[in-house]
């Protein structure tokens, strides 16, 4: 064995020390890359960003810090703070009663689909007058306490819709079927106060900046039922124009002539006076006259009188024994002689 000579491979020795170096090699390089990404790592964990309008709430071992409303980069504990951003300047909304199924654009319409669990609305409800409309509207908000928007409320949206539908539900009651459709402002105004004050209530850390009333329609049947009533009022009112119309054109024609009646009355009234006391002066002379020559008076006013029968009649049949001739002369002659007599008399009496 002593006599035995050793021999050495020098160029497997040279392959063995090459592995060798190359292996501490590569180590050196994976260490490397390993530190420039524990370093990178280290970096990027420990920086965060905050644009304009998003503010940073920051929880460290479960506590959580005031929150960080400056824009640009800030800096934080890597792998111990954790950082959850909010916009605080973005308007949300919240659809009640439909939803939207597809986005529209500038070629096509939006699609919607209609949810008539919430839609289906009593209306008047407050009265014996019941009745059911179709609701869709939209709630729009913004993020107020970023706090209490992401640590106070579970599923903010689902108790946004409890909270609406209840308010919804009890505020239509109080409008009638017809304000219902025609007053939509007035709807959006008595819901918006109501639903902030239940969110302010479960510190949802929102802000409603708008309720708008899309569409209020009233059932088919209901719809139906409101034209007949609508067609029986357009009736009613047309028949009372038409009254109204004849009560307009009627009434002053009749009060005209109603007036011109009580004139011509008037006006007979005071010819019938004047008549009357005429007579009554003519009378009174008369009976002056009479009461100082009364046989004339007799004689002449039966004179007259036979006058008048003389001058309508042609034929007049005397049965006196006189001739019926030289008597109607005699009566002229009388007659003349009786009223010069009676001029004669008056104007001495005057």
């Amino acid at each position: 064995m002593d006599n035995e000579e050793v021999i050495i491979d020098m160029d497997k020795m040279d392959k063995t020390e090459k592995l060798n170096q190359f292996g501490n090699g590569l180590k050196k390089v994976i260490f490397t890359v390993i530190v420039i990404l524990a370093a990178a790592v280290l970096v990027l964990t420990s920086v965060y960003r905050l644009e304009t309008g998003t503010v940073a709430v920051i929880t460290r071992f479960g506590n959580v810090l005031p929150v960080n409303e400056r824009a640009g980069i800030h800096f934080k504990v890597p792998f111990i703070d954790h950082v959850q951003k909010v916009n605080v300047q973005e308007v949300k909304e919240m659809q009640y009663g439909f939803r939207v199924q597809k986005e529209g654009n500038t070629t096509q319409p939006a699609e919607y689909v209609t949810n008539n669990e919430e839609e289906l609305v009593i209306v008047n409800g407050t009265s014996n007058n019941a009745s059911i409309v179709l609701l869709n509207l939209i709630v729009r908000y913004q993020v107020e306490d970023p706090m209490n928007y992401l640590f106070e409320v579970d599923e903010l949206e689902s108790t946004m819709r409890l909270a609406l539908e209840d308010v919804v539900r009890n505020t239509m009651q109080t409008f009638t079927m017809n304000q219902a459709v025609e007053q939509k402002e007035e709807i959006d105004k008595a819901i918006l106060p109501v639903l902030q004050k239940k969110l302010d209530k479960y510190h949802a850390g929102i802000k409603i900046t708008q309720v708008t009333t899309q569409n209020v329609e009233y059932l088919a049947q209901v719809d139906e039922a409101r034209q007949k009533v609508e067609e029986a009022n357009q009736y009613k009112r047309g028949r009372e124009e038409e009254a109204e119309k004849y009560v307009n054109t009627v009434i002053p024609t009749a009060n005209a002539e109603a007036t011109k009646l009580h004139e011509d009355a008037k006006g007979y009234h005071a010819q019938v006076i004047a008549g009357a006391r005429a007579d009554v002066a003519e009378f009174e002379a008369l009976y002056s006259e009479y009461v100082q020559n009364p046989k004339v008076v007799k004689e002449k006013y039966y004179i007259e009188a036979m006058q008048t029968v003389l001058k309508n009649n042609q034929f007049i049949i005397d049965q006196t024994n006189s001739g019926n001739l030289l008597k109607f002369f005699d009566i002229n002659d009388k007659a003349a002689k009786l009223n010069e007599e009676g001029g004669t008399s008056n104007e001495t009496q005057n």
